[in-house]
């Protein structure tokens, strides 16, 4: 009798059903670390935004009335038509630079630039010098889930809250 060298056809479909699992269980880890960093990065972009817009408000609401606002991608603000010649009030120019800042985070129709941020809801509130910025944001794995937006994180929603004191 010959000794056979070599792998039996059981002892390859074993090592393929071991290697198959292996690699499900890889590839379900890279699709987790995928959302991490989505969701890592919009928090990111929703911390850059909010910054932002309270340096910007700072130097022109110091001497504003309270007022309380919510921004949406259904609701864009409205940008002023004063110029060069027609001086803008306090709530004009507070008014443009809500409109400009909130053009950062919409989709671009002529460029096609995506939104940094997906189903965003801003919450803007100013009283007794203190600003205070509520974001949420729907994660891009719950895109599928017609949450009720608002500015309160929720099931499948992602928040940030912000308060600054304006001197």
């Amino acid at each position: 009798m010959r000794l056979q060298h070599g792998f039996s056809l059981l002892e390859v479909l074993i090592t393929l059903l071991i290697l198959k699992l292996g690699l499900l269980g890889v590839l379900a880890g890279q699709t987790l670390a995928l959302q991490y960093v989505i969701d890592a990065t919009q928090r990111a972009t929703a911390v850059a935004l909010s910054a932002a817009l309270v340096q910007e408000l700072s130097a022109t609401i110091s001497d504003h009335p309270a007022f309380s606002l919510e921004l949406t991608s259904a609701s864009p603000a409205a940008l002023p038509t004063c110029s060069a010649d027609i001086l803008c009030t306090d709530a004009e120019l507070r008014d443009y630079q809500l409109g400009r800042w909130q053009q950062l985070w919409q989709p671009s129709l002529e460029t096609g630039a995506t939104a940094p941020l997906f189903a965003p809801q801003f919450c803007l509130q100013f009283a007794d010098n203190s600003l205070q910025l509520q974001v949420s944001w729907q994660q891009r794995a719950h895109a599928d889930n017609a949450a009720l937006v608002n500015c309160e994180a929720g099931p499948g929603r992602s928040a940030l809250a912000l308060t600054a004191r304006i001197r």
